[in-house]
């Protein structure tokens, strides 16, 4: 499964939503996401994770310190571990874009500013390009698909956990593995249940709840000894259906078997952010 990569533009002004707009996808994102407000912004990060995000950061016309600006980039770092790589862009005469670049940059990791009267569509479109290019390294760079899926427990005992459950021949290499496979293209996750983020079910499938941040969607990952798998590859575990609201029929997006284990991973349609802490 191919990953998308999305980027982020919080601007204020219609003109140039639409050329930062045309600018990012030229570049390669295959979703852009535009807000006009730093509340809009917050929302957006709470559903989503962004590869990069070009930020104005005079989003206030009276705000003489750029404040929501540099709240942006707050609320992205809060979230995201440094993962989204983040361009300054600015209209701002009321002070020096030099200075703020400095600061921006010490304190959150800016990688590129310019200023609005002199945008050069080539310049960004190449610096886009580049960034959007290094996005799959970078996110496997902040996380793993194993500690991605263990949430709030430690990734020990989730290991020790999934091997009493599963018996992989290889041990815990197995598991990676697999794992790796799944869910590479779906990281970063928020657990349903970030304490114990996958259980045992009758059936013998280990099923966990996620909110993808890459897919802004709800997953779900099951795993279990290939040879016990219940019905095909394609059927939905017992203790999957159990856990999901009536009417809920998950799509399945990806069937990976490593050495004696198997594992899938759906879509939950019907499930939205809200169902998930943080």
């Amino acid at each position: 499964m191919k990953t998308p990569t999305r980027a982020l533009i919080v601007e204020d002004i219609d003109t140039w939503v639409y050329t930062l707009d045309r600018a990012a996808r030229r570049a390669g994102a295959s979703e852009v996401v535009s807000c006009a407000s730093l509340r809009a912004a917050r929302d957006a990060l709470r559903a989503a994770r962004f590869d990069v995000a070009i930020l104005d950061v005079g989003l206030d016309p009276d705000d003489d310190q750029n404040s929501d600006g540099i709240r942006v980039l707050e609320a992205i770092r809060e979230v995201d571990g440094g993962g989204t790589r983040c361009i300054l862009v600015t209209g701002w005469v009321g002070g020096d874009l030099l200075d703020l670049q400095s600061y921006a940059q010490q304190k959150f990791g800016v990688d590129w500013a310019f200023m609005k009267e002199k945008y050069d569509a080539r310049s960004v479109i190449g610096k886009l390009t580049e960034l959007l290019e290094q996005a799959p390294a970078r996110r496997l760079g902040h996380t793993t698909p194993m500690a991605s899926l263990a949430a709030s427990k430690e990734t020990y005992l989730f290991e020790r956990q999934l091997q009493d459950a599963l018996s992989p021949s290889g041990g815990v290499d197995t598991l990676y593995s697999l794992v790796s496979r799944l869910a590479s293209a779906v990281i970063p996750l928020l657990a349903s249940k970030p304490t114990a983020p996958m259980e045992q079910g009758a059936d013998g499938v280990s099923v966990g709840l996620y909110w993808s941040r890459t897919l802004s969607a709800a997953v779900a990952v099951g795993l279990a000894p290939a040879a016990g798998w219940p019905g095909d590859d394609t059927a939905v575990p017992a203790t999957l259906r159990d856990l999901l609201p009536d009417g809920i029929t998950p799509d399945l997006l990806e069937t990976v078997r490593e050495r004696n284990v198997q594992g899938c991973l759906w879509e939950i349609p019907g499930l939205d952010r809200d169902s998930f802490p943080g």
